[in-house]
């Protein structure tokens, strides 16, 4: 907000300052003409621009030296203002000849005032963008009672009538209270909704931050996933094979060499699998082939390196997803292969894909030894707590069925929207 109100205070000194300018060379070229038409008839009753000239001369220098403005603070603007405001009244006050006939008295009195009510138009309109509305009041009520004091002073000193003046500062004060009210109302409208804006801005700036703390955490949780399904597999199994070789290295050596050399074999393979995983962080499988023909290569890849019989139904094509869908959906899958593979020693693996417009189920089964199921079983496997993450994480609904020698069979079902892809539910 204080950003703003300094931009718009240096926007509302270059206006005045633009006013000020113009006046002044308005002013200038007035004295220039009256130098080739000295003895003009109508000249003899406007007023000399030798006033106007040095005010708007000093003026335009106050408003153009920081140093004042910064030590006079606030009332370095209502100074300016004032000055503005008061010059003109005191210059048509003082233009009047009393030693020429009442007529032409009267007649520039009368002119004089129309001046007037130009010269003070852009001040009028500086004050009601500025401040509040009882100053609008307070400049128009004051301008109209030096105006009267003045003309009621011409009047008592030259005998003549300058009521009608009067009614032209009469109308001038009620124009200037309409034009005032109406600045002033559009003036604050504008700054409501600058308020507004701003608010609406740091709650953008607020959210922005908010999801990228978000979109960091599941980043994190996403490699803590790849990390388990690469290197801890690997990790567990050799820190279990390297403390049964430290038991029999003395008892029995050769069977410790023999488990050793398995332990090295067990360490290159967890060595090949960290690196096709973080080759695979990107999921290149996805982005060449899509989510379809990616599961069919993955389950095909798995049934050869575990050995067993692969049944298939997996369509060539799905509906397109978002790019982050189709990451989980595959990941959930690869999961679930990697487990049968490595824990379940089955012999037959279903892979099983429909879809259509409104929905999408997944289902990998296996005929392996399976395990006892139930609503703790994430809590000590990773990798079937990640599968979770991962449904939750797109509004899908993961189902793990599985009994001891009756296989295992996860399930990820999940609806479709036509117009924005996925039902985040």
């Amino acid at each position: 907000m204080n950003g703003y109100r300094l931009e718009s205070e240096s926007g509302f000194l270059s206006v005045f300052r633009l006013f000020v300018g113009i006046r002044l060379i308005f002013s200038a070229l007035v004295l220039v003409v009256e130098q080739y038409i000295n003895n003009a008839r109508i000249l003899r009753i406007q007023a000399s621009p030798w006033p106007s000239i040095i005010e708007a001369a000093l003026l335009l220098g106050y408003l153009s030296w920081p140093w004042l403005r910064i030590k006079l603070g606030k009332a370095y603007l209502p100074i300016a203002l004032l000055v503005a405001t008061v010059g003109p009244i005191l210059e048509n006050f003082f233009a009047v000849d009393l030693h020429i006939t009442d007529e032409v008295t009267q007649v520039r009195a009368f002119a004089g005032q129309w001046e007037v009510v130009i010269l003070l138009l852009v001040p009028l309109i500086l004050v009601s963008w500025k401040y509040r509305t009882w100053v609008i009041g307070a400049y128009c009520l004051g301008t109209a009672a030096l105006d009267g004091i003045l003309t009621l002073t011409l009047t008592d000193v030259s005998g003549i009538n300058l009521w009608p003046v009067m009614s032209v500062v009469f109308f001038r004060t009620v124009m200037y209270l309409f034009i005032g009210y109406v600045i002033n109302r559009l003036s604050a409208e504008q700054r409501e909704q600058n308020a507004l804006l701003l608010q609406a801005n740091r709650q953008l700036a607020n959210s922005a931050k908010t999801l990228e703390q978000l979109t960091i955490s599941r980043e994190r949780n996403r490699l803590a996933r790849e990390l388990h399904d690469t290197l801890a597999h690997s990790l567990s199994a050799l820190a279990v094979q390297l403390e049964a070789i430290r038991s029999l290295w003395d008892a029995d050596p050769k069977t410790a060499r023999s488990m050793l050399d398995h332990s090295l074999a067990m360490t290159r393979d967890g060595l090949n699998e960290a690196r096709r995983s973080i080759q695979s962080l990107r999921t290149a499988p996805l982005e060449d082939l899509g989510l379809a023909l990616a599961i069919r290569n993955l389950a095909a890849s798995q049934a050869e390196r575990g050995g067993f019989s692969l049944n298939l139904d997996v369509p060539e094509q799905v509906p397109e997803l978002d790019p982050d869908v189709e990451h989980s959906l595959y990941r959930i899958a690869e999961e679930a292969l990697r487990n049968t593979t490595r824990h379940s020693g089955a012999d037959l693996v279903t892979v099983k894909m429909d879809c259509d417009e409104r929905r999408i189920d997944l289902s990998i089964s296996d005929n392996g030894r399976g395990f006892r199921d139930g609503p703790d079983i994430t809590e000590d496997h990773f990798g079937l707590r990640g599968m979770r993450e991962r449904a939750e994480s797109i509004g899908a609904r993961l189902a793990i069925d599985s009994q001891p020698d009756k296989g295992t069979t996860v399930r990820v079902s999940m609806e479709v929207k036509r117009d924005t892809g996925v039902n985040l539910r």
